[in-house]
């Protein structure tokens, strides 16, 4: 049975608010604290370091470069969501983001919405300034507007491509301001944020909350993929061996660097670790090759033979340590 005209609209509305929540994210990445889909007040919330809160509600039509007739109705429904949430939290902003370029159906202020366009209410003109101040004006508590935007994501048709080029370009200028040189990478962070994180936005637990640590984990584990490595690794072991241990046993690999704590242990060992003489590629070399048995703990129910769990040890530790600067570099961007 094919789906119904009212499922494809809830799910292409699903799914602009997830690529809406990705952009906001990284617009915020430094002062964010955690991230939340169908909170507690809003569509996306962002919790902010200092405690304040971005709230946003998600507008999306399908036919968004066509069809105006049902965007003041969405207009008139998140100026009140939002005034009612501004009432409840501390915010420091809050935001209509849609795909419409013309949110406010009004001609005047039609050209001011073009592109990725971020609008205050300020630098509205005075129709479109009007038509809000219309709405709110029959709201008890009605929001501040020095508080209010109105943010235009480009985001339409059933061409992938098309749909999200501008999320694909916030994130490939994301991962260019933190001088990350990993091929592919925008593409599969790009997957990772839609596929593994951004499906628990979509529970109504409103207890669901993403950390900034969260979202930042998995740039950091592509950073350091073992099959990036470089050939000083390589030459330590026999070809075939090097193989196994990084296709048979991916699974194991995977899981041990998605383990933040496993990270920041292997980190600290490392800078405690004295090589006198090495230089720094040698040094991660030296570490791994000497320092994996302490690690043992950490690969106690792997039921692999004695000799594969040392160079499995091995591999991991020289991926971390080895791509430690990306990792700093990473950190910093975001203020982790």
């Amino acid at each position: 049975m094919p789906r119904s005209r009212r499922a494809d609209a809830v799910i292409f509305g699903f799914d602009f608010q997830v690529n809406a929540a990705i952009v906001l994210m990284i617009e915020n990445i430094r002062d964010l604290e955690s991230l939340r889909l169908e909170g507690n007040y809003e569509d996306i919330e962002l919790r902010l370091n200092g405690g304040g809160y971005i709230l946003a509600q998600a507008k999306a039509i399908e036919k968004s470069s066509s069809d105006f007739s049902h965007v003041r109705e969405n207009l008139k429904k998140a100026l009140k969501t939002l005034s009612e949430a501004s009432h409840n939290t501390l915010v420091e902003k809050l935001i209509l983001i849609t795909n419409s370029p013309n949110p406010l159906n009004d001609k005047d202020s039609r050209s001011v919405f073009y592109g990725d366009a971020h609008r205050s209410f300020d630098s509205l003109p005075d129709s479109s300034k009007s038509i809000i101040s219309g709405y709110l004006a029959k709201l008890s508590q009605p929001l501040n507007t020095d508080k209010f935007m109105i943010q235009v994501l480009p985001f339409e048709t059933d061409d992938e491509d098309e749909r999200y080029k501008v999320v694909k370009n916030k994130i490939d200028d994301f991962i260019g301001s933190m001088n990350l040189n990993i091929p592919g990478l925008g593409k599969k962070l790009m997957t990772t944020w839609h596929e593994d994180i951004f499906k628990n936005g979509s529970k109504k637990d409103a207890s669901i909350v993403l950390d900034k640590r969260d979202v930042i984990w998995p740039i950091i584990v592509i950073a350091t993929d073992i099959e990036r490595c470089d050939e000083d690794l390589q030459e330590e072991f026999d070809s075939s061996t090097y193989d196994e241990i990084v296709h048979r046993y991916r699974d194991i690999i995977d899981s041990c660097c998605e383990r933040c704590d496993f990270f920041i242990k292997v980190l600290y060992d490392y800078n405690d670790y004295q090589s006198p003489g090495k230089k720094p590629r040698e040094k991660c070399l030296d570490f791994a090759m000497n320092k994996w048995s302490d690690y043992l703990s950490d690969f106690e129910t792997t039921d692999i033979d004695d000799e594969t769990k040392q160079g499995l040890i091995q591999v991991i530790l020289y991926s971390i340590v080895r791509n430690r600067l990306s990792i700093d570099k990473i950190k910093r961007e975001v203020n982790l």
